[in-house]
């Protein structure tokens, strides 16, 4: 097995986790945006839920990026076996 190969089998993986660690650095914005609401800070507040929606958004990305990494070299393994 090529180096490439490797690499192409455990690509999705790494979109996988880099999605799951943006999610968790989301939910810690969202729960800190809380935090900064409850103290009164709206413009902290604002801004820490905007970053935390902007990570949301990247991981959704990641994760359709993964699901397509997966797809193609699922459709590639069909290929090689016809």
């Amino acid at each position: 097995m090529t180096v490439r190969a490797r690499y192409a089998r455990v690509r999705e993986f790494i979109y996988l986790g880099l999605g799951v660690a943006l999610l968790v650095a989301a939910y810690q914005f969202f729960t800190m945006a809380i935090t900064y609401m409850s103290r009164a800070l709206v413009a902290t507040s604002a801004m820490s839920a905007l970053i935390g929606f902007t990570f949301i958004v990247a991981a959704l990305q990641l994760f359709k990026l993964s699901a397509l990494a997966w797809s193609v070299e699922e459709l590639r393994r069909e290929e090689g076996k016809s």
